[in-house]
C-alpha cells in the first residue's frame, strides 16, 4: 500500500523546514563541542628501535687503541678509554665548554704559585684503585716518574717541565730533573749524578720494587729539590724547570694518572725506554670503568667499576665528574665504513657515534642521518673552542715547494667556501693558524683567512717563469717548467678523498698538475715518519691536527711552527724560520700575557706570510645520540666520551 504526505495531513514544504532547523542545531551543538571541549590525544611517542638490553650502550667510532697504558697510549681512541678508566688529580669540568676550569679529582685543593714554577696538590683520603690498593701522594710520584722513564711519547707531556728534553737527546735517557740528585742523597753514592745510564735504571728499579715503607724510597721521594716531592702521605708538590702556565691542562689529562704500583710491579715493572706489553693491554685504573674485554682493531668492553671509591663520598664532597655510572657495560665497536657506522644508527644497533668516528663518518653524511627522528645530530656550541682542524701541509724543503711564492700561489688558488660547503656543511669554519679557534691567543690580529684569487695565482707563477698551460687552451711561458706536485692523503677518509679531488680541479684551473696520490692512515704515519728531506716524504699531504693537551702557545703555535718538532711530531711542513725558531723556544714558558700575545703575533704573521701550511677549515665537533640517550657531554679537554654519566630516558623520543 502506498502511503503519501498529503494523505497524512502533513505538508511536504512544513516537513522540510523542520529537517532545516534540525540540522542546523546540530551543526551549531557539533561546533560548539568542536571548539569548547577540545579532546585530550594520547600521548605517541616514536616507534624507535631500543636496545636489547638497557645495562649496555654500544657506541661505534673510528679509532682502536694500540695500548691503555697512560704511558704509552697516545691518539685518540686510546685517550677515551682511559678517561674513564684512570683518574688524576684534576679533570676538565665537563659540563664547561672552556679548557680553564677544573673539578677536584684524586686532590682535593690544590694551589698554584704566582710565578707557575710550584704547584701543591691535597689529596683526599679514601681513595684507591678498583683492586682496594689505596693511594696517596706516593702514587703520584710512581705514577708520573714512570711516564717520563718510559720515555715513550706520552713523556713529551713533561718535556722540559718536569724534565730536561735537550738532556734526554743526548743521554738517550728521559729523568725527571733531581731525582738523580735525590737518589745519591738517599744512597751516599755520587754515581748516580754523574752516570744517567746508572741513575736512570736506579729509578727504575726503584719503580719496579715499589715499597712505600722502605726508609730509603722515602728519603728520595722526600728529596725537596727534584721535579715531584712527597710532602707528606697526602700532599704532593710539583717544581717545575721553569715557569708554564697550563700545567693544570696536563694534569688533566690522562697521562697525569694514578696507575696502581702494586699492579705494574707485578706485571713487568718499569724499565727506561721501553713500553710494558701488559700493561698496554690490562688497566688497574682508579676510575668509573675497567676494560674487561679488548678484541683488537674491533672492539673494547668497559665494564663498571664496581669497587669505584666514589661511590662512596657524601654528596658535599662530590663533583660530576665522580658521578658513578647509570650504563654498566659500554662496548665500543671500531669500524672505518661510514655505510656500517649509519646502518648501526639506524638499526638501533648503536646507541651512539663518535666524536671519535671522525673521518669516518665526515660532515656530507650528516643530513641523512639528521632525517631519522630516532636520532640527534648535536655540533658543539659555537663558544666551544674548536680544536681540530684539516689543513693541506707543503713540504717546505724541497722544490718547489722550498719557494715561498709557489706557497702562496696554491694558497690563493683554493677555493676554501666551496670546500666547506662540499665536505663540511654546518661544521666548517674558516679560520688562521696554527692556534685552534676559540683557543687563547688565537690570530692577536685578526688576519683573514687567504681569498680565493686564482688570477693572482696565476700570475705569481707566471712571474716565476713556470709553464702554465690553463683550461682555455692558453699557454704562459711556453719555454718555462711545468709546475707538476703530488697530493697524499688517506683514502679511507670521505672528506679528504674529496677534498683532494676538488684541490686537483682547482689547481688545474691555473696550470698545475696535481697527481693524487691516496695511502692508508699508517702509510701516513709512516712517510712523515721519515727526515724531510727523505725522497718519498709527501710533497703536499692533507692533514687533521689537534693539541694533545689544549695548550694554544705549546701544543699549537710552537709545535707546527719550530724546526725541532719537524715531521709526525707536528711541524709536517718542516717550516724552518730563524726567527720563528728563537722566538718559540721560549715562548711557552712565558707568563706575560701581554708578551706572549706580541711574540704570537709576530710568528702569526711570519707563517701567515710565508705559508708552510695551507689551512683548509677548523671542524665544530659533532656526534650522533639515539634520542633516547641522556647525559652525553662534551669538552675539548675531554677527547672522546665520559660515559659515567650517560643514561637511558625513553620518554625522550617525541613524534
Amino acid at each position: 500500500m502506498s502511503y503519501s504526505l498529503e494523505k497524512s495531513g502533513i505538508s511536504r514544504t512544513y516537513l522540510i523546514a523542520i529537517i532545516v532547523i534540525i540540522v542546523v542545531v546540530a551543526v551549531v551543538i557539533a561546533a560548539y563541542y568542536t571548539v569548547m571541549i577540545k579532546p585530550s590525544k594520547p600521548s605517541v611517542t616514536i616507534s624507535c628501535p631500543l636496545p636489547s638490553n638497557t645495562s649496555v650502550l654500544i657506541s661505534i667510532e673510528n679509532e682502536p687503541p694500540n695500548s691503555v697504558d697512560p704511558a704509552t697510549g697516545f691518539y685518540a681512541g686510546e685517550d677515551e678509554i682511559m678517561t674513564n678508566v684512570y683518574q688524576g688529580l684534576i679533570a676538565f669540568d665537563i659540563t664547561s665548554t672552556n679548557v680553564t676550569t677544573f673539578v677536584p679529582i684524586i686532590a682535593e685543593s690544590w694551589y698554584v704559585a704566582p710565578n707557575y714554577t710550584t704547584y701543591i696538590f691535597y689529596i683526599r683520603h679514601g681513595v684507591y684503585f678498583a683492586n682496594g690498593d689505596p693511594v696517596n701522594a706516593t702514587t703520584f710520584w710512581f705514577s708520573i716518574y714512570r711516564v717520563i722513564i718510559m720515555n715513550q711519547v706520552d713523556a713529551s707531556f713533561f718535556t722540559n717541565i718536569l724534565y730536561n728534553g735537550t738532556e734526554a737527546s743526548i743521554t738517550g735517557y728521559a729523568i725527571p730533573w733531581g731525582v738523580c740528585h735525590a737518589i745519591t742523597y738517599a744512597t751516599g753514592n755520587n754515581a748516580f749524578i754523574t752516570n744517567k745510564t746508572l741513575c736512570a735504571y736506579a729509578l727504575a728499579n726503584i719503580l719496579s720494587n715499589f715499597d712505600v715503607h722502605n726508609t730509603t724510597i722515602q728519603k728520595i721521594m722526600e728529596y725537596p729539590n727534584q721535579a715531584i716531592v712527597v710532602i707528606d702521605p697526602y700532599t704532593i708538590e710539583f717544581k717545575l724547570l721553569q715557569p708554564y702556565m697550563f700545567l693544570l691542562q696536563i694534569l688533566a689529562e690522562y697521562p697525569a694518572s694514578a696507575v696502581d704500583p702494586v699492579f705494574v710491579d707485578q706485571h713487568g715493572g718499569v724499565v727506561p725506554n721501553q713500553q710494558n706489553t701488559y700493561m698496554n693491554t690490562h688497566t688497574m685504573g682508579t676510575g668509573p670503568y675497567q676494560v674487561t674485554q679488548w678484541v683488537p682493531g674491533e672492539m673494547v668492553v668497559l665494564q663498571a667499576n664496581p669497587n669505584y671509591w666514589a661511590a662512596k663520598l657524601p654528596s658535599s664532597e662530590s663533583n660530576i665528574m665522580l658521578t658513578p655510572p647509570k650504563i654498566k657495560t659500554i662496548i665500543i665497536e671500531y669500524t672505518s665504513s661510514a655505510n656500517q657506522i649509519i646502518s648501526m644508527l639506524d638499526s638501533g644497533k648503536a646507541q651512539l657515534m663518535g666524536p671519535l668516528a671522525i673521518p669516518a663518518l665526515s660532515p656530507m653524511y650528516l643530513s641523512s642521518l639528521e632525517q631519522n627522528p630516532c636520532l640527534k645530530v648535536v655540533v658543539e656550541p659555537p663558544s666551544a673552542p674548536t680544536w681540530l682542524f684539516l689543513m693541506i701541509t707543503l713540504d717546505t724543503q724541497k722544490y718547489p715547494l722550498n719557494i715561498t711564492a709557489v706557497r702562496v700561489a696554491l694558497a690563493h688558488a683554493i677555493n676554501y667556501t666551496e670546500i666547506i660547503d662540499t665536505v663540511a656543511p654546518g661544521v666548517g669554519i674558516p679560520y688562521v693558524g696554527p692556534i685552534s679557534p676559540g683557543m687563547p691567543f688565537y690570530n692577536p690580529d685578526n688576519l683573514p683567512p687567504y681569498n680565493y684569487d686564482p688570477n693572482l695565482s696565476i700570475e705569481i707563477l707566471r712571474e716565476l717563469g713556470f709553464k702554465l698551460t690553463l683550461p682555455n687552451g692558453t699557454i704562459i711561458n711556453p719555454n718555462g717548467q711545468p709546475l707538476t706536485l703530488t697530493l697524499t692523503y688517506v683514502s679511507d677518509d670521505p672528506a679528504q678523498v674529496k677534498i683532494a679531488q676538488e684541490v686537483q680541479i682547482m689547481l688545474s684551473q691555473i696550470g698545475v698538475q696535481l697527481t693524487l696520490n691516496p695511502v692508508t692512515t699508517q702509510q701516513e704515519e709512516n712517510l712523515i715518519s721519515q727526515p724531510c728531506t727523505a725522497p718519498t716524504y709527501p710533497q703536499m699531504l692533507i692533514w687533521y691536527w689537534f693539541p694533545s693537551w689544549p695548550d694554544p702557545i705549546y701544543q699549537d703555535l710552537v709545535v707546527q711552527t719550530n724546526v725541532k718538532y719537524s715531521g709526525i711530531a707536528g711541524n709536517v711542513a718542516c717550516f724552518n724560520n730563524t726567527e720563528v725558531n728563537e722566538i718559540t723556544n721560549v715562548l711557552p714558558f712565558m707568563t706575560n700575557t701581554t708578551l706572549v700575545t706580541k711574540y704570537v703575533s709576530t710568528v702569526y704573521n711570519i707563517t701567515y706570510q710565508q705559508v708552510p701550511d695551507i689551512w683548509l677549515y677548523a671542524i665544530r665537533q659533532y656526534w650522533v645520540q639515539s634520542c633516547y640517550v641522556s647525559g652525553v657531554y662534551w669538552n675539548p679537554g675531554v677527547l672522546g666520551y665520559y660515559f659515567p654519566l650517560m643514561y637511558y630516558n625513553f620518554t625522550a623520543c617525541k613524534p
